[in-house]
């Protein structure tokens, strides 16, 4: 055998491993993958796995390398063309990454280096870049909860400024992006309500490791009670995450819509509201929020427990449309984009941080002002 012909095969073996992957993924899950389930898809052995990558995790990381900036420009670019397994199971790698290090630490800094090649400092390019990828980051993982969120599509050209929007009349009276943004609260003290105190604990577990992870052991740990004292109230763990699912939203997002109705609630707060979601006070909330959208993916129970949640948030920022002029199909378009992008956006944090001084108040001044003139609105 000649040293080329070992290297074909090697790569024909390195390549077969990663779409079995990437399939694998897309059938169970990115936690629900296992060593065996790779193999057993690729024909590949054991051994030749574990030479290749270590352990899962190091697989993971090798499928980001090669697929990762294909990915991240195919969502800017509808027009490039991306496996749909691809697409996927890239997206569960993306999310799933900050809390496996074997991963971050190759995502992170390709992240940094690819945003940095793609827009070079230039701040209009970046404001359209991280609204575009934010939104269509969570549009994708927001899809297998409610299709109703492609409703939000119409809308994706008037979330993209011009290249002269700093000379344009609609953002000439700007004041100076705030040092600090007002911290936008979290979770409140559970105090002794046990039913409080076990779902606050199954959301921090969660947050942390993921859903996957979650166990009535774990969680009765995190809330220094007996297990004992947890199957009374709740008979297994689904029943659990379900109702801290339902606390999230009941303290979380009904909490924002007191922000929305206030009467100087408007596109220039939205924008800073964006940026103070990024704020340390939110950081359960948003990784919380982005594990179990993940498991929703693959967990059709999961998915319809959390769909009430989809619409309550979604009918909050409809009302905050309505404040803003519009009104029936074009206001739940709205409200539908809003809700994708945010999501989206606290995954993109996650992995670029950098996007925290992005001036959002453009865009939201900017839409606001197309959507006036798209509908004639007074």
């Amino acid at each position: 055998m000649t040293i080329t012909t070992g290297l074909l095969r090697k790569r024909a073996s390195v390549d077969d491993l990663m779409l079995s992957g990437v399939r694998a993924i897309t059938e169970k899950g990115i936690d629900h993958v296992s060593v065996l389930d790779v193999v057993t898809l690729s024909g590949v052995s054991r051994p030749t796995f574990y030479t290749y990558f270590g352990d899962i995790h190091g697989f993971y990381a090798e499928i980001w390398l090669r697929y990762g900036k294909e990915w991240l420009c195919a969502q800017l670019d509808e027009t490039k063309p991306i496996d749909p397994a691809v697409d996927q199971a890239l997206l569960e790698i993306f999310t799933a990454a900050r809390r496996i290090p074997e991963v971050f630490e190759v995502l992170q800094p390709e992240i940094s280096e690819w945003w940095e090649k793609s827009f070079g400092g230039d701040k209009v390019a970046e404001l359209n870049g991280s609204w575009l990828l934010a939104y269509r980051i969570g549009l994708k993982i927001s899809i297998g909860i409610s299709h109703d969120v492609a409703k939000s599509k119409p809308l994706v050209d008037v979330f993209k400024v011009p290249t002269n929007v700093f000379e344009t009349p609609v953002v000439a009276n700007l004041a100076p992006m705030p040092e600090r943004f007002t911290s936008l609260p979290g979770f409140g003290d559970v105090g002794n309500n046990v039913d409080a105190v076990l779902q606050q604990a199954a959301i921090e577990v969660i947050a942390s490791a993921g859903v996957a992870a979650a166990s009535i052991t774990r969680i009765a740990r995190r809330a220094r009670v007996s297990t004992g004292s947890i199957y009374p109230r709740y008979k297994n763990l689904d029943l659990l995450v379900q109702a801290s699912f339902k606390r999230t939203i009941e303290e979380i997002v009904d909490g924002n819509v007191g922000r929305f109705e206030a009467a100087d609630y408007d596109l220039d707060a939205y924008g800073n509201s964006v940026n103070a979601g990024y704020g340390q006070s939110r950081t359960i909330w948003r990784n919380y929020r982005a594990e179990m959208h993940l498991e929703a993916a693959h967990n059709k129970v999961f998915a319809e427990a959390m769909a009430p949640g989809f619409y309550s948030a979604m009918s909050s920022l409809r009302s905050l449309a309505n404040r803003w002029g519009l009104s029936g199909e074009p206001a739940e378009q709205l409200g539908w984009f809003l809700h994708a992008h945010a999501i989206g956006a606290t995954l993109l944090f996650n992995a670029l941080p950098a996007i925290e001084r992005i001036d959002n108040r453009v865009m939201t001044r900017w839409a606001g002002y197309t959507l006036q003139k798209k509908y004639q609105l007074g």
